[in-house]
């Protein structure tokens, strides 16, 4: 008996302990310095609300200033900390990727107020560690060209700084441009801290309206500076990193009349009011959404305490889907849905920044941010619009007017197989989604029943075996898949567009030992993944291959008879720009970006810290596993369909019919 009160209190004692340790929220944030958005100050302000509610537990904020500690060495320390399961950080995108990899090992939540890379989210968000309380970049892109359309803009230039930052703008700037109706007439990078002269000159080459501007303050200025010294010159519309005093201080007077947009908090929300009451101005961008951070961080260990099962990826997607009433982000109402949380209920979180709300599709990504459209007067930025900011959708599918309605027009002859050559113009290991493409597609036609001697891989192949590969002598198309890896190159040095035209005219080279066996029967598919530009492919050592003499060499291999139909598939950036005025008889060319357009990765792998594939690539792979008896234009609509960063694009001459089985270029008919 002695022994059961004994361990009875010690147990009890125990509980008493426990239930008396903090709420410990890791926070890695500049604390000083030009990236100081003021985050200690809003989560100062909101730990202590919610301690003087009461939640439960007693919330400890653990600050290490970004500012003053290197952020791996900062993430390190956070990590090796086994009371801290969620941080708060970091600023930067930058910053994001380089610790998020970590995070995600380690089983510990990251959630950032402020790092707004269009492609955080799209690496990391399967894992359901990483998070944010705004919007990516890629709304904020969106939400630009919008504004420009409701002013009749019909072209618009970018300027955009060489950086994580600026890269969204890049990537996502033709997406939205094409689905505005506003031309694109130029994206040109900004040094952060050099000359913009040329630059500026360059964008404002093509004459457009408006030039969009996604820079820093100080480098903003510069731009203001160039443009007041030209007549006539475009209209600017800036970024949200141009709202700074810096932006303010070094533009002057040139400033005065300026536009530009911000991520902001809903004002329907009262935030604004209740800010301003406590620290006497008015809150910076992220003030919202850094207080929401600690919301959702406080929200997310009173849910692993509830339910100690669930990991705590589980235990944020729980905290974010809640319906059991509504409460609000003030001190009362945020103590209040945590409470409930804590015993076991899921209210509706709201937030500062608007409703608490995130993709179910992408974990870690708000639904909608609010952005303020801003001017410049009187040196002092004055709130315009406010305007909810998403992704939007992409706009619904047409096909091309150029395409012509019909019956099949041809059929193979039986037991016909076709011919494939699978082209891979790049090297090493940045550009491993390209060999694990071309090694996907070999391994798909020799599965559906295409003989390895029909089918030529052109590829330096040097990925599987680089020092950096992990798995020396693998290769992976998704995250946790099979090896694809299969010796199949004819060549393992670095080829030139000398030597892949000679090897479409049926000639050999030093680089390809033989050239294209084919013939006016066979129906031939040509796949090309790597880097491109517009109007040309990049081969190594600076060669390119430019859209005019690709078409030319069609051309050729057409009057030379070297095939009956060819499926020409490119998997690169601005990959239109090598079908443009495509006429040649029996071609067909499909692309997964438009003629401005970058493409987009998918598949990013944490432990390689690569891409596994191409978004396009693997959409229209998948299409062909899952729809075998698909047609060509089937393929094409699915494929639009299911891309979600770019506009795939198809081209063919005005002989050529669409309603042909995929089956002729990607199977053969004894595997049907």
């Amino acid at each position: 008996m002695i022994i059961f009160l004994f361990l009875l209190v010690s147990a009890g004692a125990y509980l008493s302990w426990q239930s008396a340790q903090p709420y410990r929220v890791g926070v890695l944030l500049p604390g000083s310095g030009d990236d100081d958005s003021g985050y200690f100050e809003t989560l100062e302000w909101a730990v202590a609300g919610l301690n003087r509610e009461g939640v439960g537990r007693r919330i400890e904020l653990v600050f290490i200033d970004t500012a003053e500690v290197p952020v791996m060495a900062a993430a390190r320390q956070m990590i090796g900390d086994p009371s801290i399961r969620v941080v708060i950080g970091p600023a930067t995108s930058d910053e994001a990727f380089l610790i998020a990899p970590d995070f995600i090992r380690a089983k510990k939540l990251l959630i950032t107020p402020s790092a707004t890379s269009g492609d955080l989210l799209r690496m990391f968000s399967r894992f359901g560690y990483i998070w944010r309380t705004t919007t990516g970049d890629r709304a904020q892109t969106r939400i630009l060209f919008t504004i420009l359309k409701e002013k009749g803009v019909r072209s618009a230039a970018l300027l955009y700084e060489e950086s994580t930052y600026g890269k969204t703008f890049q990537d996502w700037a033709a997406f939205y441009a094409i689905e505005s109706g506003i031309g694109l007439t130029a994206t040109v990078p900004i040094r952060r801290g050099g000359d913009p002269g040329e630059a500026v000159a360059a964008a404002c080459l093509s004459n457009p309206e408006y030039i969009i501007v996604a820079a820093r303050g100080s480098d903003a200025a510069e731009v203001i500076r160039i443009m007041d010294e030209e007549d006539n010159s475009p209209r600017l519309i800036f970024t949200d990193a141009v709202r700074t005093g810096t932006f303010l201080e070094a533009a002057g007077e040139l400033a005065e009349g300026t536009e530009g947009i911000s991520p902001t908090a809903d004002r329907k929300t009262g935030f604004f009011v209740a800010y301003k009451e406590h620290f006497g101005r008015m809150p910076d961008d992220y003030a919202a959404h850094t207080y929401d951070s600690l919301i959702l961080a406080v929200a997310a260990l009173a849910r692993m305490e509830a339910v100690p099962s669930e990991s705590p990826a589980e235990a944020m997607k729980a905290v974010v889907s809640g319906q059991d009433g509504i409460y609000g982000w003030d001190r009362q109402g945020a103590a209040a849905a945590i409470r409930m949380i804590r015993s076991g209920r899921l209210p509706d979180l709201n937030g500062a920044s608007g409703p608490l709300e995130y993709h179910l599709d992408q974990p870690g990504e708000p639904l909608v941010t609010w952005y303020v459209h801003w001017r410049v007067e009187d040196l002092d930025f004055r709130s315009n619009t406010y305007i909810p900011g998403s992704f939007g959708e992409k706009r619904v599918f047409q096909m091309p007017g150029t395409m012509i309605e019909g019956e099949k027009a041809f059929t193979l002859e039986e037991g016909k197989e076709p011919r494939a050559v699978l082209v891979t113009t790049s090297s090493d290991w940045e550009n491993y989604r390209h060999q694990a493409d071309v090694a996907y597609m070999y391994s798909l036609l020799l599965e559906n029943g295409i003989s390895g001697e029909n089918i030529v891989v052109i590829s330096q192949e040097d990925v599987p075996f680089l020092a950096m590969n992990p798995d020396s002598g693998q290769l992976y198309h998704r995250v946790g898949g099979e090896n694809i890896y299969i010796p199949a190159t004819v060549t393992q040095n670095p080829i030139t567009s000398d030597a892949f035209v000679s090897f479409l005219l049926g000639e050999s080279s030093p680089e390809i030992p033989f050239g294209l066996d084919s013939d006016g029967e066979n129906n031939l598919l040509l796949y090309i993944t790597g880097h491109g530009g517009p109007g040309f492919l990049e081969f190594p050592n600076g060669d390119h291959l430019t859209s005019s003499r690709f078409q030319e060499t069609l051309r050729e291999m057409m009057e030379q008879e070297r095939f009956s139909r060819i499926l020409i598939v490119v998997e690169a950036c601005y990959g239109e720009s090598m079908g443009i005025g495509l006429d040649v008889p029996g071609v067909i060319f499909m692309t997964g970006a438009s003629y401005h357009e970058p493409s987009k990765g998918a598949e990013y792998d944490i432990t390689l810290r690569q891409w596994l594939s191409n978004d396009f690539s693997m959409s229209m792979t998948d299409i062909i596993v899952q729809h075998p008896d698909q047609t060509l234009r089937g393929l094409y609509e699915m494929t639009y369909d299911r891309v979600s960063g770019s506009h795939p694009r198809i081209i063919a001459g005005n002989t050529t019919d669409l309603n042909i089985p995929i089956a002729e270029f990607f199977l053969h008919e004894e595997s049907l």
